[in-house]
């Protein structure tokens, strides 16, 4: 399906989101209520570009050079 699901919900704090890809292959975005519009924003396109760069298929690799490339992609 390839959809992008998002919800707006309590998370911690520190966490600002997460994406999580489910078995009908849609993207399920979870973004944090705590945090402002603004920041809500900044990481619905952070959760975006790893859905763009294919991440959800690249599950050998570290996740910190997988934000590495998110972070190069979103400054540039």
């Amino acid at each position: 399906m390839d959809s992008v699901i998002i919800r707006i919900l309590d998370l911690p704090p520190k966490i600002h989101g997460a994406t999580v890809k489910d078995e009908n292959g849609d993207y399920n975005m979870y973004l944090n209520a705590r945090d402002s519009e603004e920041r809500r924003v900044k990481t619905y396109w952070h959760e975006i570009e790893h859905i763009r760069q294919g991440h959800f298929y690249r599950t050998d690799e570290f996740v910190a050079m997988l934000e590495a490339e998110v972070k190069k992609a979103i400054s540039a």
